[in-house]
């Protein structure tokens, strides 16, 4: 709410009467939760480095709860957003913290690679990336040049959020995602990429991932959904994956 900035009870008023934004909240909130509690055991078992791609206004590094483990955590973003987030920030008079390394990179033309080892990052060293809201957005080319990265960093885990095609959603839902992509489109993006989950699977085994978790959104409903209001039986389309390498 610092960074927005915004006043809560409007964002919550907001978010109770339209259910695409009361379905979009607990999404954003149950992917961070299992992306954090998964990053949680991996640096307990000894891991430093964590790579945040895409991270938007992402607000891990400022939350961290590993400082005093010496972790490094890298926020891989479009080098205008990151402009725009480092101005929020300021704005909010809120300070990077020391272990937040800003790695400028458009995924659809930069080496992630070559960006992230100029900015000091280990390829020989274990890694967890988080990967949240982004690759619905990316091209089939840049997801897959982003796996192949992420799986040339030995025992690296990955946590990622994808949508199946709509075919597979609920009537309601697919008005619900057709009025999402209007919006979209009013401000330049729009959603490139769709999976069924036995695709996903397939491709992430293609890269070399063993263990694999596919989380359904009715997964995820009934696992965070107690404090959610309206959100009717048979939404669907959106999956929360953790993958190991």
């Amino acid at each position: 709410m610092k960074i927005l900035p915004e006043d809560e009870k409007d964002v919550l008023q907001f978010a109770n009467r339209h259910p695409l934004a009361s379905i979009g909240r607990l999404i954003t909130t149950a992917r961070s939760r299992i992306a954090e509690d998964a990053l949680s055991r991996a640096v307990e078992g000894g891991l430093r480095q964590i790579v945040i791609l895409g991270a938007g206004l992402d607000t891990f590094a400022l939350r961290n709860p590993h400082g005093a483990r010496q972790v490094r955590i890298y926020e891989v973003d479009h080098p205008a957003t990151q402009a725009w987030k480092r101005q929020r920030l300021a704005e909010a008079q809120i300070a990077l913290p020391p272990w937040l390394i800003l790695v400028p990179v458009d995924f659809e033309q930069d080496d992630v690679g070559e960006k992230l080892a100029a900015a000091g990052f280990q390829q020989n060293s274990p890694a967890f990336f988080t990967w949240l809201g982004v690759v619905p957005y990316l091209t089939q080319d840049a997801i897959d040049r982003t796996l192949d990265y992420i799986s040339s960093i030995q025992n690296s885990e990955v946590v990622f959020d994808y949508m199946e095609p709509p075919e597979a959603f609920s009537e309601e839902l697919r008005q619900l995602e057709k009025a999402r992509a209007e919006q979209l489109e009013k401000i330049g993006e729009r959603s490139e990429s769709r999976f069924e989950p036995a695709g996903m699977a397939a491709i992430l085994r293609s890269h070399g991932f063993c263990a694999i978790e596919d989380i359904s959104f009715q997964e995820i409903a009934s696992r965070f959904d107690r404090a959610v209001q309206g959100l009717a039986p048979g939404h669907g389309g959106v999956h929360v994956v953790h993958a190991e390498h």
